[in-house]
């Protein structure tokens, strides 16, 4: 039985025309655009996952989903400007500085779905 993988981008001004490849166990399985979500069917076990464009890119990280399950990530740039150009620079010689990716816990999720499905102005 297969699972999900879903990478969200969270918008922002740096890079933003440009769509971020989704590296799924070294081979590119996908694209995920400025303020987009990506899903992607991904079989049960263990993956790495990394997210990118060129030399601009997120450290790789490990995980593992089974049957039916979502792992959700969500990557950005690194957050300040004022560190953009020397993660930039250092990006030249190390590529997987630029860019954030973090996995969502399950909780997390399930706290936001509960929060949005509450009655309206409560």
């Amino acid at each position: 039985m297969a699972a999900r993988l879903r990478v969200s981008r969270l918008p922002g001004v740096l890079d933003r025309l440009r769509k971020w490849d989704i590296v799924l166990d070294g081979e590119v399985a996908g694209a995920v655009a400025n303020g987009q979500t990506t899903d992607l069917l991904v079989e049960c076990g263990s993956h790495s996952l990394r997210v990118g464009h060129r030399w601009w890119a997120s450290p790789t990280r490990a995980f593992t989903v089974s049957d039916a399950r979502t792992a959700h990530f969500v990557c950005r740039p690194r957050p300040h400007p004022a560190i953009w150009i020397p993660y930039g620079i250092a990006s030249l010689y190390r590529h997987d500085l630029f860019i954030v990716l973090e996995r969502i816990p399950v909780k997390s999720r399930r706290y936001a779905v509960t929060e949005r499905s509450g009655t309206p102005g409560g």
